[in-house]
């Protein structure tokens, strides 16, 4: 099942014709004509910011004619959500980059995941970066700050992801890619915009497996929070928590492609659990990783 250098899905049952339904395509649809250019997959939350980093990429790319456009009467393109037909997730073809949401959590990414995988299989994709643009919550660092992800550690805090199949758990990597790691902290030097490393918690819940108190339902106290965030934090240098890293970095290492994870921190978990700045403070922050993850794409062209 190998088809460009070192990608590989593990998977002999991929024969024959394929309805990668969730995002609207299948194996009938002139994959590697459309798609066996990408060089790089890009993955966040909101369809709407993956929206505006394609539309981002378009400009910092210098408008290029290998996109997939929507029809239209104006003279300026329209770039085309490509999964619209299929309802459940956005992304656009743009030159050598797919901008995908996936949604929230590792559950709704990892169905998103599994067809970009298999549309860059079949598509004949050569050495594709993987890199998740998100937002986060920060431990001890200010807010603002994108985390370059090392290790995404489980909610137990545990260097791995947990996959049951079968009634079985299977435990997989969860390392990034260093040298892409590496390169993305110097964009981020090139632009002045604050970045570091750090481990990253990928939890499978945003507010109990988290340690947070706002939650409808929780059952542990304002000490045991502190206590685990404190843990995570001093002992395996967690700089940031959110939903999707360990699923990602598993299921990427697990197709032998190479994968990166940088999410910009809104607030800072060791002093509360509420996201408290104005809305233009904020959109400015969630812009942060975008531009980074931008220039890495222009200079890797």
């Amino acid at each position: 099942m190998a088809n460009s250098k070192g990608f590989k899905l593990s998977n002999p049952h991929l024969t024959g014709e394929d309805f990668l339904y969730h995002i609207g395509l299948s194996t009938n649809d002139n994959l590697a004509q459309r798609f066996g250019d990408v060089k790089f997959i890009c993955m966040g939350g909101k369809a709407s910011r993956m929206k505006d980093f394609a539309n981002l990429i378009y400009k910092v790319l210098g408008k290029p004619k290998n996109c997939e456009f929507e029809a239209s009467d104006n003279d300026e393109p329209v770039l085309k959500d490509l999964g619209a037909s299929a309802g459940r997730y956005s992304y656009f073809k743009v030159g050598p980059v797919i901008s995908a949401n996936h949604g929230i959590g590792s559950a709704s990414m990892s169905v998103v995941l599994h067809e970009l995988l298999k549309l860059t299989h079949y598509s004949g994709c050569n050495d594709v970066t993987w890199i998740r643009i998100g937002t986060s919550g920060g431990l001890g660092i200010e807010p603002g700050t994108p985390v370059i992800t090392e290790q995404s550690y489980n909610g137990l805090l545990e260097p791995c992801y947990k996959q049951v199949a079968c009634g079985r758990e299977i435990v997989y990597d969860t390392k990034t890619t260093a040298d892409v790691a590496k390169n993305l902290l110097e964009c981020a030097k090139r632009l002045n915009l604050p970045a570091m490393f750090g481990n990253t918690v990928g939890a499978n819940d945003f507010f109990e497996e988290q340690g947070r108190l706002d939650g409808a339902l929780c059952n542990h106290t304002e000490e045991d929070k502190m206590a685990f965030l404190k843990r995570a934090h001093d002992e395996f240098g967690v700089k940031n928590m959110e939903m999707e890293s360990a699923c990602f970095t598993a299921m990427c290492n697990r197709a032998n492609t190479k994968c990166a994870v940088i999410c910009v921190t809104l607030l800072n978990r060791l002093h509360g659990d509420q996201v408290n700045v104005a809305k233009e403070v904020l959109k400015s922050w969630e812009n942060r990783p975008q531009e980074i993850v931008a220039e890495f794409i222009r200079s890797n062209c």
